[in-house]
């Protein structure tokens, strides 16, 4: 208790408290003494004395005149040396060191605080080989920098989402295989030749100059890609391909209906035109079983043999010949309406094989005449149901519309070589 006393002194008189040890210890000693003296009396009744009386539990009464007497020395000893004025500065300096010792302890680091990276070597170069990989963390970031502390703004690349967007991000890239060709590739993404050639004609000055390895750009539809230019326009553009303008927003998710300068739109179902003369579009090359491809001059397949399409399209210019595919008789020729394939000639080769030529413009055989393969039969056309000059060529394993459905109709590509 004296060291106590002492220690608690030491505080007070660093703090300029008007209190001594000596008087400390003189409010402190007559306290502890009255108390032990109440506690050592209440022992010593609870034990008992020498008599037998002594031995019973003190009554009430005499356990309140001892509990009085002492309290009574206690509150003596308070008066005499203004306790209550004492206590007031003495309660302020102990909470003060209290105070004090505790700011002195070493901060524990919360669990989210512990994973921070340190400003130590290590750190610096996992920063330095996340800039490196990171084309968003420019030159002005340093090695000091705390990746968790920041201003929790993040950019805001919606608020201009019409200008941001770019047909480019809609392309997938295909590797050229060995033995592909370009017509091979279309139909493999169901879509048209013209398509993939026009989105990669930088790098096809001709359609056959394919080599495997080649990557090639293939748009998600039909169409062709334009780069905007300083005059361009969403309606001009639509103008120019005779498509209409919200079709081209739609597909370029173009909320604001606007283009800019520099931006690739894909123009749905547009062409950038007839795609260079290809030596697979000849009819003396294509040759396959004595087949020859049923176009003569610049062609190629707009629109390939699926299931809700059982033909050939095969697109060129108006009045370029069309020739038989092979050898075989004519048994049809003539207008068949609009849903029937306007001009048409049909051709029987051996006893079930038919093949049909649709959309002429004009035809110069006769029913009952024969034919030799590559020979001339009309022109394209684009008579029917056509949105531009093309020959719908068909193969029949039966006589066509026979039995009222395409259930005998065939992929055409089983017969020619060129597709």
């Amino acid at each position: 208790m004296h060291r106590a006393a002492a220690a608690v002194s030491r505080v007070l008189s660093h703090l300029a408290l008007p209190i001594s040890a000596a008087g400390l210890r003189s409010f402190i000693r007559p306290a502890s003494d009255a108390v032990s003296e109440l506690v050592g009396r209440g022992r010593s009744r609870a034990a008992g004395g020498p008599s037998g009386a002594s031995r019973l539990p003190a009554s009430s009464a005499s356990r309140s005149f001892a509990t009085g007497q002492a309290f009574r020395r206690i509150a003596d000893n308070l008066d005499r040396y203004d306790i209550f004025d004492r206590l007031v500065p003495v309660g302020v300096c102990l909470l003060l060191v209290a105070a004090a010792v505790v700011s002195s302890l070493p901060v524990a680091r919360s669990a989210s605080a512990a994973g921070r990276p340190s400003a130590t070597a290590p750190a610096l170069g996992a920063a330095e080989a996340s800039a490196s990989s990171d084309p968003t963390i420019g030159p002005e970031a340093t090695a000091t920098d705390d990746p968790y502390v920041g201003d929790g703004s993040i950019p805001n690349t919606m608020q201009n989402p019409g200008v941001a967007t770019d047909a480019k991000s809609m392309l997938l890239s295909y590797a050229v295989q060995p033995g592909d060709t370009l017509n091979q590739i279309a139909h493999k993404f169901e879509l048209a030749t013209t398509t993939i050639y026009w989105a990669n004609k930088a790098q096809l000055p001709n359609p056959d100059s394919l080599r495997p390895g080649q990557q090639l750009l293939i748009p998600p539809m039909d169409g062709v890609l334009v780069k905007v230019g300083a005059k361009d326009t969403l309606d001009s553009l639509a103008a120019k391909y005779k498509v209409s303008a919200q079709d081209i927003a739609d597909v370029n998710n173009l909320p604001d209906a606007s283009v800019v300068l520099g931006q690739t739109v894909l123009i749905p179902g547009a062409s950038g035109g007839p795609m260079p003369a290809s030596k697979s579009g000849s009819g003396s090359s294509s040759r396959s079983g004595g087949w020859v491809w049923p176009v003569g001059g610049s062609s190629y397949i707009s629109q390939y043999f699926w299931s809700g399409h059982h033909a050939l399209d095969i697109a060129a210019n108006e009045g370029t010949p069309v020739v038989a595919a092979a050898a075989g008789t004519v048994v049809l020729v003539g207008n068949r309406g609009y849903s029937g394939g306007g001009n048409v000639v049909w051709i029987q080769h051996g006893t079930k094989l038919y093949t049909t030529y649709n959309h002429l413009s004009y035809w110069n055989v006769r029913v009952g005449q024969k034919v030799s393969a590559g020979q001339r039969v009309g022109l394209v056309g684009h008579t029917g149901d056509a949105t531009g000059p093309h020959l719908h060529f068909e193969v029949w394993l039966g006589y066509p519309w026979g039995l009222g459905t395409t259930a005998d109709a065939v992929n055409p590509c089983n017969y020619l070589a060129a597709c």
